[in-house]
């Protein structure tokens, strides 16, 4: 078996928290062919010191500091394109998150088995807890059509964070990640990416992703905004009509009167003070604003699912009350 160069990228800013783990991480990699790329946004605490020990370590570091400090999809971006050409996969490593020591290793052996493999992902632990991620063991690959449907329908969660993906796939997009989502970026492009390739996934637990005041799991998708479920609008009405064909409208409706519902319970439970407003310009933007008859709809359909067989929406992402 050939050994293809792994690109692991890590944009970081301020984190000399957590960054000398997860430097120590990438260099207990088994994997022989590595480089390290951290893209440093500007710090002003210690990290360019943590940084500095490893600069004749065994995998190959490479520092790249940003003259002043841009915004976080930017440097995301910037620590992609800055993979060297040579490379044959890309991994994204946050500043503050852990890989297990066979992680690359296991993921490069299975992309290796099939060239239409673009994207790999691997179970994960989350903040303590390893996550159930509802892929199955058998299969371990999918069509990108069917990944994406997996992922919209509850039945596969994509973990962009935990993600391997080729080069020269994720070369055929400019910029890499797409500037719709605030927070959710990293998950759309990986599904950008299914739409030309397979998806394959190795059914342990290798990676670790951290959870804390300032990462931007929490930032982003805290109870303070639940985003999670502004993104699956989004993404049902971008991805859907390639997962679904034509079940997508079917779909689509059912998505949205979910969501009315979901709005509705949390102005009963919060009012305005929890960024509803997100919420109402996502249904605003996908030509369905919010209205008595909006409301009205939902309510009945929800009344409906009480009382036959059908199904109100279940898919992603589910958790958000």
């Amino acid at each position: 078996m050939s050994q293809p160069l792994v690109a692991i990228v890590t944009p970081v800013y301020n984190g000399e928290e957590f960054l000398a783990e997860t430097m120590d991480s990438v260099q207990a990699q088994t994997w022989p062919n590595l480089v390290h790329i951290v893209v440093d946004n500007a710090s002003t605490d210690g990290t360019s010191q943590i940084l500095d020990r490893y600069k004749n370590a065994r995998v190959p570091v490479v520092v790249h500091r940003n003259m002043q400090t841009i915004p976080l999809r930017q440097n995301f971006e910037t620590a992609v394109q800055a993979a060297p050409e040579t490379a044959e996969y890309i991994r994204v490593l946050c500043g503050d998150d852990l890989f297990h020591p066979e992680s690359t290793e296991e993921m490069v052996r299975l992309a290796e088995t099939d060239p239409e493999i673009g994207v790999i992902g691997c179970g994960h632990d989350c903040a303590g807890e390893e996550s159930n991620l509802a892929w199955p063991q058998v299969p371990s690959v999918f069509s990108g059509r069917e990944a994406i449907e997996r992922f919209l329908l509850g039945r596969g969660i994509i973990m962009p964070v935990q993600m391997m993906f080729r080069k020269k796939l994720s070369d055929q997009f400019r910029p890499f990640y797409p500037t719709d989502l605030p927070g959710g970026f990293d998950t759309d492009a990986m599904l950008r990416l299914l739409t030309r390739s397979k998806f394959a996934f190795v059914s342990k637990c290798l990676g670790f992703t951290r959870v804390h005041a300032g990462s931007n799991t929490n930032l982003n998708y805290g109870p303070a905004t639940r985003s999670w479920t502004r993104d699956a609008q989004y993404f049902v009405e971008t991805y859907g009509p390639f997962a679904f064909g034509p079940l997508h409208a079917t779909e689509s409706k059912r998505f949205r009167r979910y969501y009315v519902r979901r709005i509705v319970r949390w102005w009963m439970l919060d009012g305005m003070k929890r960024n509803l407003s997100i919420h109402l310009d996502a249904l605003k933007r996908a030509g369905h604003p919010m209205s008595a008859s909006i409301i009205a709809d939902a309510a009945i359909d929800w009344l409906v699912c009480r009382v036959s067989a059908r199904k109100t929406w279940d898919g992603y992402p589910g958790w958000e009350d």
